[in-house]
């Protein structure tokens, strides 16, 4: 009986033993790990210099935004004092178109971003938001189709059915000269011109109703970017923020200083919030006498920088850093 309980035994281990390694041999092997996708940054050759703006008018630009329906030109305008106008001008600085916004008032127009639209179309946007002494209790924003100039377009026009939302800032006044416009979502991001430590707000799309108010709520402190390195009143003014960009593709970001250029690449489901968290990297930067505006290409081929005249002594030029 003993021998017989053995080989029972025996015979159950070696079925036990089959029975494993025939799951084993079925179970699939393990997946190999996806490597991370790799994000390929930009780079961007020397400056070239475009030439002068034909346009004596625009002698204090500060913004400046790549047209998305008339390839091969850009948008800008004036800052405060300036008439309700912005001006439309070819990659060489040549051109004197100027359109009126009608019903629109320019206290402190700062900087300006164009949205390609999935009907085709396209929107401007302009910011109202400066104040360098922050003292208004509030700001706005003014949006509107993108014109298509033609042979025929006349160099003054008006642009009608013009929207406007009316923002406070959630943790007070403050002076603004950069604004982002995610180009999927359209959402609006503001970065704070003076702090040493720059704020970073938001008004999402679905708050952009024209004639409402909203508030532009503050997201993060960008502590990566801009500061000064002594508290001399020159260098704090220095790494003052005056203008932003957000590529056509919504991939990359700028944001430009007087001193320097800031960029991002953003990675795959990385919100523009969450770009600007990470350490930038500086890309070429020629400084200009009070350099507020800057924008990507259309095509992504490179990105442009322009100049307010601070005397109106100096001429207004426009430069291009070209993608490597």
């Amino acid at each position: 009986p003993f021998i017989k309980i053995q080989a029972m035994r025996q015979t159950k281990a070696g079925f036990f033993v089959c029975l494993m390694f025939l799951v084993l041999a079925c179970e699939k092997p393990a997946p190999t790990p996806t490597p991370p996708v790799t994000v390929v940054e930009s780079t961007y050759e020397n400056v070239q210099d475009r030439g002068l703006l034909e346009n004596a008018q625009l002698d204090e630009a500060s913004g400046l935004a790549a047209s998305r329906l008339n390839r091969g030109y850009l948008w800008s305008h004036n800052d405060s004092g300036d008439k309700n106008r912005i001006f439309l001008f070819d990659t060489y600085g040549k051109g004197k178109y100027e359109f009126t916004i009608q019903g629109a008032e320019n206290r402190d127009w700062e900087d300006m971003a164009v949205v390609k639209e999935s009907d085709g179309s396209a929107t401007i946007y302009v910011a109202d938001f400066g104040d360098n002494n922050a003292v208004y209790s509030s700001y706005a924003i003014y949006w509107f189709k993108e014109p298509v100039i033609t042979a025929s377009t006349p160099a003054l026009n008006t642009i009608t059915q013009v929207n406007k939302v009316t923002f406070t800032v959630s943790d007070g006044s403050r002076d603004m000269e950069c604004l982002l416009v995610d180009q999927q979502t359209k959402d609006l991001f503001i970065i704070s011109k003076r702090e040493t430590q720059k704020h970073l707000y938001k008004i999402p799309a679905s708050n952009m109703v024209s004639g409402s108010s909203t508030k532009a709520e503050y997201l993060q402190t960008l502590d990566n970017i801009s500061q000064p390195f002594s508290s001399a009143a020159q260098v704090i003014q220095g790494f003052y923020i005056t203008a932003g960009s957000v590529s056509p593709d919504n991939m990359e970001i700028l944001v430009k200083n007087y001193l320097e250029i800031y960029y991002w690449k953003r990675k795959e489901g990385e919100t523009i919030p969450q770009a600007l968290a990470r350490q930038a990297k500086t890309v070429p930067y020629q400084m200009e006498p009070q350099g507020e505006g800057i924008t990507f290409a259309e095509d992504g081929a490179g990105y442009y920088t322009i100049s307010e005249s601070p005397d109106g002594s100096s001429p207004v030029h426009l430069f291009f850093y070209k993608k490597k």
